[in-house]
């Protein structure tokens, strides 16, 4: 399982934004995936 996988599937129930924010930083997400992954959930 991605990086980006795992983002989706626990985002928001067990990882936060500021836990996204931090792979985006380790260079392990992109802010691209990030955006999508945060407004696929708020939808």
């Amino acid at each position: 399982m991605s990086v980006y996988e795992m983002a989706k599937a626990y985002y928001p129930r067990l990882w936060d934004k500021s836990r996204l924010e931090a792979l985006v930083a380790a260079g392990r997400l992109t802010e691209v995936e990030m955006e999508e992954i945060i407004n696929n959930k708020e939808a």
